[in-house]
C-alpha cells in the first residue's frame, strides 16, 4: 500500500514540462483533426468572393486566384490526412515539426484570403467591398472553433486574413471607414477574449485529463503488482519453503481432486509415502543446517524420478514425503520406488552414523486403489502410511505394499 501511495504522489507531481509537452501534442492532434472539416467551407467561401468578380475587370484575376486557392486548399487537406495516417500508425515523433507545418499553411491561407479581398475588391463598388469584408469576417469567425486550440495560430489567421483588407476598404470608404474600423476593433477584442478563454479552458481540461490518465495507469500498475503479490502469496502458501516442493496442504487438495477424477473414470490411484531413515540421528551427528541440506538433496532426487506432469510430490512432515500417482498401479509404483532408492544410493549422501551403512537411505510405503463408495482417500493414505511403518519395523531401507481397508456398505 505504501508503494502505491508513493507512486501516486510521484505521478501527480511530475514536472510541468512533461505535462506541457503532452498538452502540446494533444493540441496539435486536435488542430489536424479539426482541419479535416474546413476544406469544403474554404472552397465555398472563396467561390463567393470569386463570384463577386463577375461583370468586373477583375474577373480573370478572380478566377485565377480562386483556382490557386482551391489547389492550395487541396494540398493543405492532403497534408492533414497524411499527418493523421502517420499518427494512426504511431509514426509521429516530432510534433513541433508538424505544428510548424500547420502554422505555415495557416499563414499562407490567411494571406490567400487577404489577397483575394484585394484582387477581387479592387475597383469594385462599396457594396461589393462590404460583401467581401463580410465573407472574410465570417471565415475568420468560423475558424475560431477550428484554430482556437492555439492562440498563436488563431491570431495569425485573424490578423493576416482581415486586418490588411479592413484598413484598405476603410481608407476607400472615408468617414464610413472610421465606423468600420471601430466595429472591427470591437470584433477583434471579442475574438481575443474568446480565444483566450477557450485556450485556458482547453489547457485546464487537458491537464486534468493527463493527471487522471496518469492516476489510472498508476492504479492499474499497482493492481497488477497486487495481483502478482497475491498469486505469489498463494503459491508460497502451497509450497514448502525449505525443499521447494509442494506442502501438505497442496497434497491434500490434489488428493481430493485426483480422487474425484479417478472415481469418475474408474481408474487406479496410487500413493507412495517416503521417510528418511534415522534422520534424527543425522541431525544429531551433522547439525540441523546439514540436515536441511540433506532434505533439499533428497527432495530433488525424488523429484527427478518423476516424469509425468500429473505426478505430485510433496513434503508432508519433517523428513516425510508423499507422491501421488494417478493411473499408476502397484507394480508401476514399486518400479518407481526402487528407482528412487537407486538414485539416492548413487547420490552418495553420507550418513556415517546410520546403522544401515554409510549413506542416507529411505523407507517407502505403497498403496493403490480404484476410488469407489467403499473406500476413502484418507483410507488410501492410511494404507500407504501403515506400509511405511511396516518397512521401518522390518529394518528400514525397504519398500512395502499396504492393503486398503474396505468399508462396510
Amino acid at each position: 500500500m505504501e508503494n502505491i501511495k508513493t507512486r501516486l504522489k510521484s505521478d501527480i507531481s511530475r514536472p510541468a514540462t512533461e505535462i506541457s509537452k503532452w498538452i502540446f501534442q494533444e493540441k496539435v492532434k486536435m488542430l489536424y483533426r479539426n482541419n479535416t472539416q474546413s476544406w469544403l467551407l474554404s472552397i465555398l467561401a472563396s467561390s463567393i468572393i470569386a463570384y463577386l468578380a463577375t461583370g468586373s475587370d477583375n474577373l480573370t484575376a478572380g478566377i485565377v486566384w480562386w483556382l490557386a486557392f482551391v489547389a492550395f486548399s487541396l494540398v493543405r487537406t492532403w497534408n492533414t490526412y497524411h499527418f493523421l495516417r502517420l499518427f494512426k500508425n504511431n509514426a509521429i515523433t516530432d510534433f513541433r515539426h508538424w505544428f510548424n507545418i500547420f502554422y505555415m499553411f495557416t499563414f499562407i491561407a490567411a494571406v490567400g484570403w487577404s489577397a483575394g479581398g484585394f484582387i477581387v475588391g479592387y475597383g469594385q463598388d462599396s457594396l461589393s467591398q462590404i460583401y467581401i469584408f463580410i465573407v472574410l469576417i465570417g471565415v475568420s469567425a468560423a475558424a475560431i472553433p477550428l484554430l482556437g486550440v492555439f492562440q498563436s495560430v488563431m491570431l495569425c489567421f485573424q490578423i493576416t486574413s482581415t486586418i490588411p483588407y479592413v484598413i484598405f476598404i476603410s481608407i476607400l470608404l472615408g468617414e464610413q471607414g472610421i465606423i468600420l474600423i471601430f466595429m472591427f476593433a470591437l470584433y477583434m477584442l471579442a475574438i481575443l477574449v474568446a480565444i483566450r478563454r477557450m485556450d485556458v479552458n482547453l489547457s485546464e481540461s487537458l491537464s486534468m485529463q493527463y493527471e487522471n490518465s496518469r492516476i489510472v495507469n498508476s492504479l492499474s500498475e499497482s493492481n497488477q503488482e497486487l495481483l502478482y503479490a497475491n498469486e505469489k502469496l498463494a503459491t508460497l502458501s502451497l509450497e514448502d519453503a525449505l525443499t521447494e516442493l509442494h506442502n501438505r496442504r497442496y497434497f491434500e487438495m490434489q488428493l481430493e481432486l485426483e480422487w474425484k477424477r479417478e472415481s469418475r473414470e474408474k481408474k487406479i490411484l496410487t500413493l507412495i509415502v517416503i521417510d528418511i531413515d534415522y534422520f534424527k540421528l543425522y541431525n544429531d551427528t551433522y547439525g540441523h543446517a546439514a540436515g536441511d541440506d540433506c532434505l533439499k538433496s533428497v527432495a530433488q532426487i525424488l523429484k527427478s524420478c518423476l516424469h509425468r506432469p500429473a505426478d505430485t510430490i510433496a513434503r508432508i512432515g519433517g523428513e516425510e514425503f508423499v507422491i501421488l500417482l494417478p493411473t499408476i498401479d502397484t507394480e508401476g509404483a514399486l518400479i518407481l520406488a526402487q528407482q528412487m532408492q537407486q538414485q539416492l544410493n548413487l547420490a552418495d549422501l553420507t550418513h556415517a552414523t546410520s546403522p544401515l551403512g554409510d549413506n542416507v537411505t529411505v523407507s517407502i510405503g505403497v498403496a493403490s486403489v480404484i476410488p469407489g463408495e467403499n473406500v476413502t482417500a484418507l483410507g488410501l493414505f492410511k494404507a500407504a502410511d501403515k506400509a511405511l511403518y511396516k518397512a521401518k519395523v522390518k529394518g528400514r531401507n525397504l519398500v512395502v505394499v499396504g492393503e486398503m481397508e474396505i468399508l462396510e456398505p
